[in-house]
């Protein structure tokens, strides 16, 4: 379970987040949608302990009780911008994100990740020769090394072909049925409609609605 309360964030006296308030369940996956500007990826940033916020709290199930390494282990996050080793493989960069794995776990994890976003066949290529779509594969396939129970995602499909995505839907599909907790930003309803159930509206940094993900959230927009 994930609750945040009160949340708000200041630069220079601007209101980047305002008074956010939302909880989620176990395999619930929520989308984070809003004009430019509204305050997204500031927020997903936050959850992700990137940023700590000027006011509020994010408060994970029994994270009390847990030292900061142990609640960073909870916590998986896909930036917007590519994060990853050019000159290295992508085999080499899922081998360097799975660090602190035992040899014969950090193979078979290696092996599930590329086989879920369809990357076996790719594998050896240097991520240098990969084209932008590719890229943004590889940099969802480096998060999923850690065996996190929370995933946040920034705009993870922007730019990228229908393919692609699809086989992201089908990843996210996959790790709400293991039970993880996803909070994914995207401009991409059709995107979000097929794998969200929760629905974070956001404008200048308010929150507008919070809710299921259905007809009544969408008129909220």
């Amino acid at each position: 379970m994930i609750t945040v309360s009160n949340l708000s964030h200041i630069i220079d006296k601007n209101f980047i987040l305002r008074d956010i308030e939302f909880s989620l369940e176990k395999s619930d996956v929520l989308g984070i949608v809003g004009p430019n500007g509204a305050g997204k990826s500031t927020l997903i940033s936050i959850l992700a302990g990137i940023i700590v916020p000027t006011n509020g709290q994010v408060t994970y199930t029994n994270s009390t009780r847990m030292t900061k390494k142990q609640r960073r282990n909870l916590i998986s996050y896909v930036p917007q911008e590519i994060a990853l080793f050019d000159e290295l493989s992508i085999y080499d960069n899922l081998v360097l994100f799975g660090n602190g794995k035992n040899a014969i776990d950090l193979k078979e994890k290696i092996g599930d990740v590329l086989e879920q976003l369809c990357l076996s066949d790719e594998k050896n290529k240097t991520v240098a020769k990969l084209s932008g779509g590719m890229k943004r594969r590889v940099n969802i396939a480096v998060s999923l090394m850690k065996d996190a129970k929370y995933v946040f995602m920034d705009e993870p499909v922007v730019g990228v072909e229908y393919k692609i995505r699809e086989d992201v839907e089908k990843m996210i599909k996959r790790m709400k049925r293991e039970g993880k907790t996803l909070i994914i930003s995207s401009h991409q309803f059709e995107f979000l409609e097929s794998v969200c159930n929760k629905l974070l509206y956001l404008v200048d940094g308010n929150q507008k609605y919070f809710g299921e993900y259905n007809e009544r959230a969408f008129k909220s927009l």
